[in-house]
């Protein structure tokens, strides 16, 4: 049914479809769409969303309400619908429990654990979220016939759609209650090369395209233009696997299996076997009553070594082309008005020298020992290129250091990770990556085990877990930035992620098909957004 459709990301990201709220270029991520007001309860149990009245699905299948929303959150939810296949039908399932219709254009959406993030994050064009879908499709046409025929409320609606290889759109002909696009159709085809995407942007038969961006350069000398319609940044960001220090499960309190820490003494790896308290290393300041008191600062300052021994500047101007900027740490945009100077990691090769020295053995002290770092196959990952830069600078200073850069698929490394059993330091965003998730939501749940049982980014933080479970229950913007910024400062100063470079999320267009793209802020998504908004260069 409605959980069965199409990937409702792309369909709002495309204009299929539009979401209760939206964001705007200043950073605001509460922008009525769809909904036109909301009411949250005092005690957090309850949202009330109010939408419009003039609101119309294509095709004539009628006037959207209340209905319609109840309908698509209680299919999309895993808790109320057990068989549904939505792309948010988890996170839904651990946010809110069975909507209800309030009256024609009013609806309750209750919580089961209340979130700061359930407006910008799950009913957000920004981020994940859901269109809508019509009940009178289903009870006019049937189950069978809803799944092969997508109906919406956005600007464009469907041609034709088939998975992994081409959709088709075109402008619906009533007209839309907010934009009256400019453009009649637009097709979208999936092409996996690279290069035949370059080859038909050159031939003509590409008005954009998604290109890796080592190619973008030698494109915008040919004439043509770069756009980031996301207005984002992906931060590449090494994740020091292998510090599993949480005891204890951060919710049910449960002791946890932690198969292998601490089994081999690994350089990156602060071991806590032994220390008091249940899994609050550095959190209560006990540590230095552990049986390994020394290991902790031993891990902490070979990961400053690490970090402080990469040129990010070279990364940027020789990787792509000065495209981007340097990064500090996962959760943080260095470009944004919210970033301290203090979490700078600066590129200092005597200082990493030294930092290394301190290690307790003859050889580390020399950088001699195996480390990998882990990174994906895909043809568009730079994180290859950038992991092969970073084991150069090493060996620079290291020349003894035995590296290797693993280049395999994410399902070679996934069962450790989601086992809480690797320890190979892990190139990825761990779910946070995206430079414009906004700074109040809570960070690093993938780091802790709050997810044991899936993905976990190979480190588990119990200052992340503290910081997490605290920000999530606060509504108070204000108090959210605080308890970041001292996790933030807390995460710097041991370095268990080091931010490389952060490399934008660009498109590129032919200036003579395209006069002006647009876009709004998303963290969530790589395909672009905001289409409707498309200028041609005709106009």
């Amino acid at each position: 049914m409605g959980s069965a459709q199409a990937p409702v990301e792309v369909m709002h990201d495309w204009g299929v479809g539009d979401t209760l709220f939206g964001s705007d270029n200043a950073g605001n991520f509460d922008v009525p769409q769809i909904a036109t007001s909301y009411d949250l309860a005092e005690d957090l149990s309850y949202v009330d969303i109010t939408i419009r009245s003039d609101v119309m699905f294509q095709k004539d299948f009628g006037n959207e309400t209340a209905e319609d929303w109840v309908y698509t959150f209680n299919d999309a939810n895993a808790f109320t619908n057990p068989t549904s296949i939505h792309g948010q039908a988890g996170d839904f399932a651990a946010l809110f429990g069975e909507a209800v219709v309030i009256d024609k254009y009013k609806f309750r959406l209750p919580f089961t654990n209340f979130d700061p993030r359930w407006l910008g994050n799950f009913l957000n064009d920004a981020a994940q979220s859901t269109v809508c879908f019509s009940k009178n499709v289903l009870d006019t046409q049937g189950a069978d016939w809803m799944r092969e025929n997508m109906i919406a409320d956005g600007p464009f609606q469907v041609i034709e759609w088939f998975r992994d290889d081409h959709a088709f759109l075109e402008k619906r002909p009533d007209g839309h209650w907010r934009i009256d696009t400019m453009i009649d159709k637009i097709s979208f085809y999936e092409i996996p090369e690279d290069s035949a995407r370059v080859a038909m942007m050159n031939t003509g038969q590409a008005d954009i395209a998604w290109v890796t961006i080592k190619n973008i350069p030698t494109l915008l000398t040919q004439g043509f233009k770069a756009t980031s319609p996301e207005q984002r940044s992906n931060i590449h960001n090494i994740a020091w696997s292998g510090n599993y220090w949480e005891t204890n499960h951060a919710v049910t309190g449960e002791p946890l299996e932690r198969s292998g820490y601490c089994a081999h003494d690994l350089p990156w790896v602060g071991c806590t076997l032994g220390c008091p308290g249940d899994g609050t290393v550095d959190v209560d300041e006990t540590s230095s009553s552990c049986k390994q008191p020394n290991d902790l600062t031993e891990a902490q300052n070979i990961r400053w070594a690490l970090s402080v021994s990469i040129d990010r500047e070279a990364l940027n101007e020789t990787l792509i082309s000065g495209l981007g900027t340097v990064a500090s740490m996962e959760y943080v945009d260095t470009t944004a008005s919210y970033y301290e100077p203090r979490w700078d990691i600066p590129y200092d090769p005597n200082a990493a020298i030294e930092y290394m020295q301190k290690a307790d053995t003859a050889n580390w002290q020399e950088g001699n020992f195996e480390i990998a770092i882990w990174t994906g196959t895909e043809a568009s990952n730079l994180g290859g290129e950038v992991n092969d830069a970073i084991a150069g600078m090493w060996l620079k200073l290291w020349p003894k250091m035995q590296i290797s850069v693993i280049k395999s698929a994410y399902s070679i490394v996934r069962p450790g990770m989601v086992g809480r059993t690797n320890t190979i330091p892990y190139t990825s965003d761990c779910d946070e990556g995206a430079s414009t998730i906004p700074f109040d939501f809570p960070h690093g749940m993938t780091e802790t085990s709050l997810t044991r049982g899936g993905f976990g980014c190979g480190l588990e933080i119990p200052m992340e877990a503290l910081t997490f479970l605290k920000v999530a229950k606060e509504p108070d913007i204000a108090k959210r930035i605080q308890y970041n910024i001292e996790l933030m400062d807390y995460l710097h100063e041991q370095m268990l992620f080091t931010g490389t470079i952060q490399i934008p999320q660009l498109l590129v267009y032919n200036p003579n098909s395209v006069k002006e793209w647009v876009g709004y802020p998303c963290f969530f998504g790589g395909q672009g957004v905001n289409y409707e908004a498309i200028v041609p260069a005709s106009h």
